[in-house]
């Protein structure tokens, strides 16, 4: 006899074989060729396992045989989802056209005040709204189109209030190929965008043809349309926490309500999770039960099916409500086992239902490896099951002493699972979690959401009503606890991503500390720990022999990190919205921190045009800032916009300021107290020296202004690095800055195809004209230049050239 590979061992490798695609590097162009060999060995493996006799098969290759087959199917499956999703998107010829479409809304709209996001900003409209949603195109001038999914923004429209879930419109749209900004240790848009098959990106051209609306809303999107509708109508004060526990829909937090959550570690509260799902089906299991005694009277059958089947349909139901995210679809298909077995009356293990779930959903969307709560939401799973693996109901102890020591063993092993995620996909952790989740998980379970489920079954009317006031009541006192626990004990703790070694370690750690009684050096776990703490201090070690710079991909704006010696400087932050979003807080701060950097020693902001300065705030919110230099007056009204207390210095021309090996001297302006230093000619001009490499920075100069930089500076000379003016506007880098800076490289910050048109080809063509390695972060991404003791040619990284298969480097990305 041969080893038999169990059912849980084969959807393991399944699921591995799906998941494991979506890391490689770079797809690989599959022709009809390809599959049909793929076929073949497929059909082979099968026959060999089917055909052969019992007595004839070799136990060494019968096992092999039984390994390879799953992770195979699994692999060509995951080939082939990820090959489709890649293929289609807008194509990039056609990015920023405009079509004629007819679309059906395939998601709860979000509806914000408009903000006027062109120049500086200009304040928000009262009367008008921005609307964004994914559609459906049903049929479109370009036959091409047709059943795409497209994610589209409405601005400053007065008709927010007729687009509604499910419905249907006909309009005229600009698109753009999915892109996002790429940087180490931040959010990967274009990724999220991959996995939800988004075709296209775009907004609607009201001015060439006025949206037409062709059918309302049906279906489940107008079902949970209309439960927000009515949240909102009911006037709560916790309605958006209300929303966001029935819907899944968070539009409506506010930033004090995310920064609350995340410092008490209770955000997976307002996640629709397991709990939710559960919560749910008990319900349903208990209706359920009541009605099969009932019709037990008169009709003879197997109690346990009518309660099952209420639990399934009922769960199911809320998981579309909730718009099934991944942690509701893994807690669906464990349910459906769960309620199966207990129906057929058969005894399923943890491990075979957590392997089902993983290999449905990953069947379903197998690109979810690429979303941080795929892996929370498994990893919890998966925690509680080895904390309570061996454990039985018949534990010493009173019902209430098993509950409470229960409660604590499961916030442990989740708690501890969850560390090091958290880390890495959130760069830092709540430090009073556990005991916030102690009483906030059984409060939220057994009083919040039974009344808003049971609000939203009932019809619209006062005892509805009741039920959700019921909810809101307990909500807003929740908060207030949560509050409270956040001024007392010290919360989010913000800290560097680990390295490999701290991670193997961490994990190894845990894994035993979380093994079952009697596990063979489950001691060791506590051993572990010191080693991964020490590991996970926000510091590095210092590298003073190196410099690196790091021209941060912020979309049409420009923010630089600069480190030496464990010296951290920023020049400029990038930008930040009327709408709330800042560059500052969501790219150059996740950035820093996975760095390893605890303050900002100094930042310089060239001047105040939103672009450049708008993310100062978002910056100085996460990170504190110990310095903030800026021309004339500009430096002393940004200072009075951030949370914490910062020196303000100037930049004027002649001065000079030094952090560790690095020396900064300022070029321009001349006379800087006099000035408001919002124009782009005010700009901070500054030349980093270090150990004889020299990076010019030159904010957003004119022409001008670079002539008075050769006239005053004429033995300048030649630099390593120029961060080039104005994105690249033709009305800067001129050839007489070119001639008399020399750079040997130059770096380009500008967005992907943007409207101004940076950089422009006749900038790029002159400095190629130079002998200028040219790169752009519009083509690169962040690219990153670092420069060791003794060496005059720097490493040079580009982060659209080392991350995923979905992400395409342009012309301006020299980077191998």
């Amino acid at each position: 006899m041969y080893p038999r590979i169990s059912a849980t061992i084969s959807l393991w490798l399944f699921a591995g074989g799906i998941a494991q695609v979506a890391l490689w590097p770079r797809l690989p162009v599959v022709s009809g060729m390809f599959w049909a060999s793929y076929l073949c060995l497929v059909c082979a493996l099968i026959a060999l396992l089917i055909a052969v006799p019992m007595g004839m098969r070799r136990p060494g290759l019968t096992t092999l045989c039984h390994c390879l087959l799953p992770l195979l199917i699994g692999m060509g499956w995951g080939l082939y989802w990820d090959r489709q999703a890649l293929d289609e998107r807008l194509p990039a010829a056609l990015h920023g056209s405009d079509f004629q479409v007819t679309v059906r809304v395939t998601s709860l709209p979000e509806v914000r005040p408009a903000a006027f996001n062109f120049g500086r900003p200009r304040g928000v409209s009262g009367n008008r709204q921005d609307v964004k949603f994914t559609a459906e195109i049903e049929s479109s001038d370009v036959a091409t189109l047709a059943g795409k999914r497209v994610q589209l923004a409405w601005y400053a429209t007065k008709r927010a209030a007729e687009i509604r879930g499910g419905s249907r419109w006909t309009m005229r749209v600009r698109l753009k190929r999915p892109r996002g900004s790429i940087n180490p240790h931040t959010f990967d848009y274009e990724a999220w965008l991959l996995q939800q098959r988004v075709f296209a990106t775009g907004y609607i051209r009201e001015k060439d043809a006025e949206p037409r609306l062709l059918e309302g809303g049906s279906g489940i999107l107008q079902l949970r349309d209309s439960l927000r509708q009515r949240i909102q109508a009911s006037a709560l004060e916790s309605g958006r926490l209300v929303q966001a526990l029935l819907l899944g829909d968070k539009s409506g937090l506010t930033d004090a309500d995310r920064a609350l959550l995340r410092s008490t570690g209770t955000a997976h509260l307002l996640a629709i999770s397991g709990l939710h799902v559960g919560m749910v089906a008990g319900f349903f299991l208990l209706v359920g039960g009541l009605l099969s005694r009932l019709l037990g009277l008169y009709w003879p059958h197997n109690p346990r099916l009518p309660a099952g089947l209420a639990a399934v349909l009922g769960a199911a139901g809320y998981t579309l409500i909730c718009g099934a995210p991944l942690s509701a679809q893994r807690a669906l298909i464990m349910t459906i086992v769960a309620l199966a077995a207990w129906v057929c009356r058969r005894r399923v293990s943890g491990g075979l239902a957590f392997a089902l779930a993983l290999a449905l959903v990953l069947l379903v969307q197998p690109l979810a490896v690429l979303n941080a709560g795929f892996w929370l939401s498994f990893i919890a799973v998966a925690a509680l099951l080895l904390a309570f693996a061996g454990r039985t109901r018949s534990e010493p102890g009173t019902r209430a002493g098993v509950y409470l020591s229960g409660v604590i063993r499961s916030q442990w092993a989740v708690l501890l699972a969850l560390l090091l995620p958290s880390l890495i996909f959130f760069s830092g952790a709540s430090s009073s979690g556990l005991l916030a989740n102690f009483f906030a998980i059984p409060w939220m379970g057994l009083l919040i959401l039974p009344a808003i489920m049971l609000g939203a079954v009932l019809p619209a009317g006062p005892l509805g009503d009741a039920c959700w006031e019921f909810a809101d009541w307990q909500l807003g006192l929740l908060v207030e606890v949560l509050g409270g626990l956040q001024l007392r004990i010290s919360g989010w703790h913000w800290l560097p991503s680990p390295s490999w070694s701290v991670a193997v370690l961490a994990a190894g750690s845990i894994l035993l500390l979380l093994s079952p009684r009697g596990f063979p050096g489950r001691w060791a776990g506590w051993c572990l720990l010191p080693a991964v703490f020490a590991g996970l201090l926000p510091w590095r070690p210092a590298e003073p022999d190196s410099l690196r710079v790091t021209t941060l991909d912020v979309g049409q704006g420009l923010a630089v990190a600069v480190e030496s010696g464990g010296h951290h400087m920023v020049l400029d932050t990038g930008a930040g919205s009327p709408g709330g979003w800042s560059a500052g807080r969501s790219v150059v701060a996740p950035f820093l921190i996975g760095e390893g950097a605890v303050t900002v020693d100094a930042l310089v902001v060239s001047h105040g045009d939103r672009d450049h300065a708008g993310g100062v705030a978002g910056l100085a919110e996460v990170i504190p800032v110990s310095r903030l230099i800026a021309p004339g007056r500009l430096s002393a009204r940004l200072a009075e916009g951030v949370p914490r207390p910062v020196s303000a210095g100037q930049c004027t021309a002649g001065a000079q300021i030094r952090e560790g090996d690095l020396t900064v001297s300022w070029l321009w302006p001349r006379e800087s107290s006099a000035l408001d230093g919002e124009e782009n000619d005010h700009s901070c001009v500054a030349l980093l020296e270090w150990q004889g490499i020299r990076v010019l920075f030159t904010g957003d100069i004119s022409r001008d202004v670079e002539r008075r930089l050769v006239d005053l500076y004429p033995e300048f000379a030649p630099v390593d690095l120029l961060i080039v003016p104005h994105h690249g506007s033709r009305t800067s880098t001129s050839t007489a800055l070119l001639d008399w800076s020399q750079p040997a490289r130059a770096v380009f910050s500008a967005g992907y195809r943007h409207h101004f048109g940076h950089p422009h080809p006749t900038v790029v063509q002159r400095l190629l004209s130079h002998g200028v390695e040219v790169f752009s972060t519009a083509d690169a991404g962040a690219v990153q230049f670092q420069w060791a003791t003794g060496t005059e040619l720097p490493r040079v990284r580009c982060a659209r050239s080392s991350a995923g298969f979905w992400l395409t480097a342009g012309p301006l990305a020299g980077c191998e």
